[in-house]
C-alpha cells in the first residue's frame, strides 16, 4: 500500500501562483517520505488575503527557485501514484497551472479528495475543513503550513483505511462510493500575464 498527500499554498489568484508545496508519502501505517519547499511564484505581487492565510510574503520567497527547478523532485514523487488533497480541485488546479505555464512534461497519476472522503465517513462533524476533521481524529498540526497540511491529509486517509478496513487506498475509494480521478492538464489554455 502506498499513497501520497500534498498541499499547495498560493501567492495570488492567477497562473503559476504556488509559493510553497508539501508532499507526504505513506505506506498506510506511517509516513515514509516528506518533501517541502518554498517556491518563487511567477509574480511577486502577492495577494494580501493569501498571505494573511498562509503567512508567506514576497520576502520569504524572493531568493527561492521557480517551480521548474523542483519539477524533477515533484514528478518523481507523484508519477503513477494515488494522490490525495483536501479540496483536491484547488490543489490539482495549482499543479496544472504551473505545469502549463512553464510548459513542463505531462505527469500521470490518479487522485482523490479527503473533503469528500471525510463527508462520507464522518458525516456528523460540524464542517469538513481540514483542521476540523484532523483534530476530530486526534491529529494536532499547524493549519496552512503546507507540510503540516499534507501530513494532516495523509492522516485522514490512514484513519479512513483503518475505519473501513480497506486493504489499500484504491479499495478505500471504492468502498466509500468514490472514483479516483485522472490528473489532466488543459494545454494551450489562454495564458494570462501574472498580476
Amino acid at each position: 500500500m502506498k499513497y501520497i498527500a500534498l498541499d499547495f499554498e498560493t501567492a495570488y489568484w492567477g497562473p503559476a501562483n504556488a509559493c510553497s508545496l508539501g508532499i507526504v508519502t505513506s505506506d498506510g501505517h506511517e509516513v515514509i517520505d516528506e518533501w517541502y519547499h518554498l517556491i518563487h511564484p511567477l509574480s511577486l505581487n502577492f495577494d494580501e488575503g493569501c498571505s494573511k492565510i498562509n503567512g508567506i510574503y514576497p520576502e520569504d520567497v524572493i531568493d527561492e527557485d521557480e517551480f521548474p527547478y523542483f519539477w524533477k523532485d515533484i514528478a518523481m514523487r507523484l508519477e503513477g501514484g494515488i494522490v490525495f488533497a483536501h479540496n483536491a480541485r484547488f490543489d490539482m488546479g495549482v499543479l496544472a497551472s504551473a505545469i502549463d505555464t512553464y510548459q513542463l512534461p505531462d505527469i500521470h497519476f490518479r487522485y482523490g479528495d479527503t473533503v469528500v472522503l471525510s463527508r462520507k465517513l464522518w458525516a456528523d462533524l460540524p464542517n469538513h475543513k481540514l483542521n476540523t476533521v484532523a483534530e476530530e481524529l486526534g491529529f494536532t498540526f499547524n493549519h496552512h503550513q503546507e507540510l503540516d497540511d499534507a501530513r494532516a491529509c495523509e492522516y485522514i486517509v490512514r484513519s479512513a483505511i483503518e475505519k473501513t478496513g480497506a486493504p489499500d487506498a484504491e479499495a478505500l475509494m471504492k468502498m466509500t462510493g468514490q472514483q479516483l480521478k485522472r490528473f489532466a492538464i488543459k494545454r494551450g489554455a489562454k495564458r494570462l500575464l501574472a498580476p
